[in-house]
């Protein structure tokens, strides 16, 4: 169970084992999606009251700023820092002291209101079935960390290259299936929908920065978990209409 809370703690503001040098990551991350599931029904718990209290957009509002909160708006700082590098441009070294930067800039401040912006707008316009939404959402965001992590090349040490550096296939695909059996069951045809563009656009994201960084950070896990829960939110909204 200690890689169970190991990836609570990393992934929530739940505290979990004190020193995160000695978990096994690649067990860890088999949990990625299970918290995200986890996550996703603290949303739907809130939801329901929120509905008879206040209007549609506060209510949204209110729910993407208790999904910040729970994650200790951790993968929220890695978007911001990730886009920051990128809009510094230049070479690798440059946009990688950019990202270390703990100061925001410009761009990763444009980055953080667009996303919040659009997950706030994509779950007030969602009536019918919003739990779905709300489920499927974060268990893809965090499923889709698993999935950059898997043959990456890590840009820089820290604890995304131990990350890294664990995962294995197994691990990876455990993972793969317990995404799968969660977001087909809630979502059907749609989720196998949601879950093949969630592949293609994790691959497109990991084939850019190996190339241009030579390989994956902790802020870059970060941004793809927001990006693609946002992604998952506009798509399932769409096509609730």
């Amino acid at each position: 169970m200690s890689s169970f809370f190991a990836a609570l703690q990393f992934l929530t503001i739940i505290p979990g084992p004190k020193n995160l040098a000695f978990v096994d990551w690649g067990w860890a991350a088999i949990f990625f999606p299970i918290i995200g599931l986890l996550l996703g029904t603290v949303l739907v718990l809130f939801d329901f009251p929120l509905r008879l209290l206040a209007s549609p957009g506060l209510c949204a509002a209110v729910l993407v700023t208790i999904l910040a909160f729970l994650t200790r708006a951790l993968h929220l700082d890695g978007l911001s820092d990730t886009f920051d590098g990128l809009g510094a441009g230049g070479d690798r070294n440059h946009m990688l002291t950019v990202m270390d930067d703990s100061r925001v800039g410009a761009f990763g401040m444009i980055a953080v209101l667009l996303v919040l912006i659009l997950k706030i707008e994509a779950i007030q316009s969602t009536d019918t079935d919003r739990w779905r939404m709300l489920l499927a959402a974060p268990i893809l965001s965090r499923w889709a960390m698993v999935l950059l992590g898997y043959r990456s090349l890590p840009a820089k040490p820290g604890l995304g290259s131990s990350f890294i550096g664990q995962l294995g296939n197994k691990h990876v695909a455990v993972a793969t299936i317990i995404a799968i059996i969660f977001v087909a069951a809630m979502l059907r045809g749609m989720g196998i929908a949601l879950i093949a563009l969630t592949g293609l656009f994790t691959w497109a994201i990991k084939t850019y920065f190996h190339r241009r960084l030579g390989g994956i950070t902790g802020d870059i896990f970060g941004a793809v978990s927001e990006l693609t829960e946002t992604f998952a939110l506009v798509f399932l909204a769409l096509g609730a209409r």
